[in-house]
């Protein structure tokens, strides 16, 4: 770990001798403690720094099959225990049908996102133009819309007296309107460090990245 300015980062080992190197390459723990004690033996020296200004951009709503996986990796809820909650949902009228392979909204549903997420996070959060979706899948079944709330306006926290439905309906909702919302923007720095006074050329690189702009993750 390095330190500046009283703040600590980590670097790892990226090249010994002018070769890239990963975990992979170092095969015995003799070497490995060679290179740990070269390293501490050394000082360190800052010879690049590197930033890049990116962009991730929100998943679609939930098909039937991304809605198990969210749910079973989110929520621990098998597949089956999903589209049991969900049947709930869509039989009180609260979601659009659950079982579905298209990602595209209604035009009216869309509008409604979009009003939404004024209303929770403000309108900085809303792109210039709306998000389109179309399933990539061949043969799939799209006469259905993507699994939404039919009102985009009902709060998951509505729900709170039914702890599944709750979680379900949470996850359907932010999914929905994340899936509308602006791109976050990220600065992501490269740090490579050359380390002196030691009997082999060793460099080290940080990678860091920070968020200047939450979008869809807020």
């Amino acid at each position: 770990k390095l330190s500046e300015k009283g703040k600590s980062f980590e670097a790892r080992l990226y090249s010994v001798d002018g070769k890239k190197t990963d975990k992979l390459d170092v095969g015995t723990a003799a070497e490995a403690e060679a290179l740990r004690v070269a390293i501490a033996a050394g000082t360190f020296s800052v010879s690049a720094v590197d930033r890049k200004p990116t962009k991730r951009n929100p998943y679609a709503p939930f098909t039937t099959s991304s809605l198990q996986q969210d749910a079973s990796s989110r929520l621990g809820f098998s597949p089956s225990r999903t589209m049991q909650i969900a049947q709930r949902l869509y039989e009180d009228g609260i979601i659009t049908y659950m079982r579905t392979d298209g990602v595209q909204m209604a035009p009216e549903a869309i509008d409604q996102a979009r009003r939404a997420i004024v209303k929770e996070f403000g309108a900085d959060y809303v792109p210039e133009k709306a998000r389109i979706y179309q399933t990539k899948a061949k043969n799939a079944q799209e006469a259905h819309e993507a699994i939404r709330p039919t009102d985009m306006f009902r709060h998951p926290n509505t729900l709170r007296g039914n702890d599944e439905q709750f979680k379900l309906y949470d996850l359907i909702w932010k999914r929905t309107l994340a899936s509308q919302m602006r791109s976050a923007e990220i600065e992501r720095t490269t740090a490579d460090i050359t380390v002196f006074a030691t009997s082999r050329d060793i460099a080290l690189r940080a990678v860091g990245s920070v968020v200047t702009f939450s979008g869809f993750l807020a």
